[in-house]
């Protein structure tokens, strides 16, 4: 009996021992969060109970009464609830540890860092709650953990169960982001964190200062646009991490509004259109580029304008308007590359990268991803690979102008040795017969040395000789003359350049190019002048003119000049000029008309203009040479 009685117990005790062990599984089934591991816990808002304080005038000891104890709803929705923004949202953690391990220490870690303000309850062991506010509308020193985010620790031992109560306050509908990890994982992770934004920060400082550089050296807009954009893409990012309320204002909350997402992509946008234009520019210079990027900026404005104080647009439809604005002058500038035979496909890949950003400016809107933290994060690297390949496509275009420019030195070149070749052979011609001349008058001044001796010889027969003498006098008197009408002759020639026929003319200035050389190196040889500002730097422009660094105005030699305004080719009234200029060459009209192929009336328009130019200036045809009338210009 004593045996029978002994089993029976026992049943009944596994009995009970298993309905004690299923309640206490059952009781898992209640709103409470139970840490059985090591490990990082995400989406903890799931396990947590909110309410809606419409008055915002609860406080810690009226939301943990048995009065509104009962008023908690669960929370359904990462968003928890989408209004609300002027009311004190309650939320409620209940957390169990159910691990063995005792040297383990748990934090609770908000990643949504730009909450407005969010205060956390630690329960006393006396049911009392020690309370910590911070946020972003309160200095970053009143957090108990300087870090970005908003980290408590939660001190719960193995075995204890605590409630822990959080009161927040928010500007826009975030999504909570809430985690739970030990201390190893924490500083771990912050850790990371911290190391991989400092690159990310580090390299572009690094870029903006080598941009800013080349500002100094290069004196370029295009570099300062550059460095403006990088300046944009750090700002904006400040708004996306919380690292510039942390590092450059924490005693300054009320700077934060300016890293707000639509401030914030307003900046990168017109940095960029700023940037691109000038870039597009430097390689085809076009006035319809310039209107668009203006256009587009205004048009940004008055979008930022009307969502920010008129009425809210639809995130999806903000985002698509300012895509939409941007893609003009894009268009734009990618057909003026493409018409100039430029493929650079880092410029067009760094606008993808552009446009991915200014959609994950608004992640309420428009999710990229499910997970918070990539979605939210996601926007750095591409950031940085916009900045990599903007750089890339500079130093392309570095490059292609330095080609450019090795190509048009090495043409430059290649005349000023042809030029050379001329002057060279036509100086040794002019030496030649200098020679020959120096040559006849030695030979002269050795016969008159022969007969100074004759007549120191036949000095005692002068008076029988008087005769002769005289006629010897009036045959050096006769050479003399002829010598110095010959010496006059040569100096003429020298000056007048005789011989060169049209053909051989043509030798000299080929076609219009080699014209307006000429013209560009005579007109600016001492220096260079704007005339609509004065300023004295200039840049190359086609056709050998100069466009003032300045203003921007542009300047062809022919202005002001006596070709100002021509209607023929200009090599043919280089030949004109010349042709007037030389005293042994007398053509007609026609006889010119024929030559260079010209109606009559143009020949005697243009050969009236020189005539002009030469009795503005008192041009003298024996001693100076046609290039004198090059510059003279008639109203």
């Amino acid at each position: 009996m004593n045996r029978f009685y002994f089993i029976i117990s026992l049943l009944l005790y596994q009995i009970f021992s298993f309905q004690d062990l299923y309640g206490k599984q059952t009781e898992k089934d209640d709103n409470i969060f139970y840490i059985e591991e090591a490990k990082d816990y995400a989406n903890i808002i799931e396990y947590m109970d909110y309410y809606v304080d419409p008055s915002s005038q609860l406080g810690i000891q009226d939301i943990s009464s048995p009065e509104y104890i009962n008023k908690f709803e669960p929370v359904s929705d990462i968003h928890v609830v989408y209004e609300a923004f002027d009311q004190n949202i309650w939320l409620r953690l209940k957390i169990k540890n159910l691990e063995n391990i005792h040297n383990h220490s748990w934090y609770f870690e908000s990643w949504g860092f730009d909450i407005n303000q969010f205060t956390y309850y630690f329960p006393n062991p006396d049911g009392s709650f020690t309370a910590n506010t911070s946020g972003y509308d309160f200095p970053f020193y009143q957090r108990n953990i300087k870090h970005k985010n908003f980290n408590y620790l939660l001190d719960i031992r193995p075995g204890e169960q605590k409630t822990y109560y959080f009161k927040v306050k928010r500007s826009y509908p975030l999504a909570f982001n809430l985690h739970l990890r030990t201390n190893e994982k924490f500083i771990a992770h912050t850790l990371n964190e911290y190391y991989f934004l400092g690159i990310y920060y580090g390299v572009l400082t690094l870029i903006l200062v080598f941009n800013l550089y080349l500002v100094y050296k290069l004196r370029d807009t295009l570099y300062l646009y550059f460095a403006g954009l990088i300046l944009a893409c750090i700002w904006f990012s400040f708004g996306r991490d919380g690292l510039g309320f942390q590092y450059l204002w924490p005693n300054h909350p009320e700077f934060n509004f300016l890293t707000q997402g639509n401030i914030t992509q307003v900046a990168v946008v017109i940095a960029t259109l700023l940037f691109s234009n000038r870039f597009v520019q430097k390689y085809n210079t076009s006035s319809l580029m310039f209107r668009a990027t203006i256009i587009a900026i205004i048009l940004k404005f008055v979008l930022f304008f009307i969502q920010d104080t008129l009425f809210h647009i639809e995130g999806r439809t903000y985002i698509g308007l300012t895509i939409s604005i941007m893609l003009v002058p894009f268009s734009i500038g990618l057909r003026l590359l493409l018409k100039s035979k430029i493929y650079s496909w880092s410029y067009i890949f760094a606008y993808a990268c552009l446009f991915l950003v200014i959609i994950n400016s608004h992640t309420i809107a428009f999710a990229l991803f499910d997970d918070q933290v990539i979605n939210w994060y996601f926007v750095h690297p591409v950031i940085f690979l916009e900045v990599v390949l903007f750089s890339l496509s500079i130093f392309n275009q570095m490059k292609f102008l330095q080609e450019q420019y090795k190509t048009v030195s090495e043409e430059k070149t290649l005349a000023l040795e042809e030029k050379n070749r001329l002057a060279d052979e036509l100086n040794n011609k002019l030496q030649q017969k200098v020679k020959e001349r120096t040559e006849k008058i030695e030979n002269m001044a050795k016969d008159l040395a022969s007969k100074n001796v004759q007549l120191q010889t036949t000095n005692l027969k002068l008076q029988e000789l008087n005769t002769q003498v005289n006629q010897i006098n009036e045959y050096l008197r006769k050479n003399n003359e002829q010598l110095r009408t010959n010496m006059e002759e040569v100096t003429k020639n020298l000056a007048l350049m005789k011989g060169l026929d049209f053909e051989s003319f043509k030798n000299v200035f080929p076609d219009k190019d080699s014209c307006l050389q000429f013209l560009s190196e005579l007109k600016w040889k001492d220096k260079y002048i704007c005339r609509k500002c004065g300023y004295n730097k200039y840049a190359e422009a086609p056709n050998h003119g100069r466009r003032c660094k300045n203003c921007n105005y542009f300047e062809s030699p022919t202005v002001e000049t006596l070709f100002h305004k021509l209607k023929f080719p200009i090599e043919k009234a280089f030949y004109i000029l010349y042709l007037s200029n030389r005293k042994d060459v007398d053509l007609t009209l026609n006889e010119l008309s024929e030559i260079l192929d010209l109606r009559r009336e143009t020949c005697w328009a243009f050969k009236n203009k020189i005539t002009q130019a030469m009795e503005k200036v008192g041009h003298n045809k024996d001693l100076s040479g046609w290039e004198n009338l090059v510059l003279v210009h008639l109203e």
